[in-house]
């Protein structure tokens, strides 16, 4: 008896989540994405003060079946610049990874 009350109250759910789009899902992970960016700059950089600027994203489809976000972020400040790719599974799940060969002063 249970598992058909847990399967009533799941399926409900998952097919809510089946049905958001690219760009909604896009949009909820953008600030989560754009945080992990920044912070990352502000330490490799060296800049507490860092401005990110976000140059592509895409919603991708892993091997495992599910979803993810990257998002191509250039950040600046101090006088110097990178670039980040920030993967996200939720808007409470990012990571962003240095996708400079090294910082680059301007």
């Amino acid at each position: 008896m249970r598992r058909i009350r847990f399967a009533a109250v799941l399926l409900p759910i998952a097919s809510l989540v089946a049905c958001v789009s690219n760009e909604q899902f896009l949009a909820s992970n953008q600030d989560a994405a754009t945080k992990a960016a920044t912070s990352r700059a502000s330490f490799d950089l060296n800049c507490p003060s860092v401005t990110p600027t976000i140059l592509s994203n895409k919603v991708i489809e892993t091997r495992f079946g599910y979803a993810r976000t990257e998002y191509t972020i250039g950040a600046r400040g101090c006088g110097k610049q990178a670039v980040y790719l920030a993967y996200c599974l939720d808007a409470h799940n990012c990571n962003a990874i240095d996708d400079s060969t090294q910082a680059a002063k301007l």
